[in-house]
């Protein structure tokens, strides 16, 4: 399994709430979050200001997705709970089926990993009161 949080996107005028993969080794310096084409779409990003941005993947390979200039608000959803928001760079990237999340957007939301394996997780200031368990894997085809 892995670390998976729902994210409400907001768009150009449109939102959408999406099960997003944190991905540790997503290294980045800014908040960032890479979506697939499809819901760039549903959130009508597509027509946005966007430019060229490599990224190194698994195995060394490389590969082109197209990045939003301006950032988009994120609001983790908590069922009920007061939300965390804060805002990342979007990266449009073809052929990916799930929404996947830097570590630097994670830190920036406050999520702290327990179990990889088993999918925990909490925020920062539950550590050692509460673990949550991850939402289920959502593609977008």
């Amino acid at each position: 399994m892995a670390v998976r949080v729902k994210l409400r996107l907001k768009g150009e005028g449109k939102e959408a709430v999406v099960s997003t993969l944190i991905n540790s080794g997503f290294e980045a310096k800014e908040p960032q979050l890479i979506i697939p084409l499809k819901l760039a779409e549903n959130l009508e990003l597509t027509s946005a200001d966007a430019s060229i941005e490599d990224f190194s993947s698994a195995g060394g390979s490389r590969v082109s997705g197209y990045r939003v200039e301006d950032p988009v608000e994120v609001e983790l959803v908590l069922n009920g709970e007061p939300s965390v928001k804060t805002f990342a760079f979007i990266t449009i990237l073809p052929g990916e089926t799930e929404a996947i999340m830097s570590d630097r957007l994670a830190s920036d939301l406050g999520i702290i990993i327990l179990d990889l394996w088993r999918g925990h997780w909490c925020l920062k200031n539950e550590l050692g009161v509460k673990q949550r368990s991850s939402a289920s894997p959502q593609e977008w085809r």
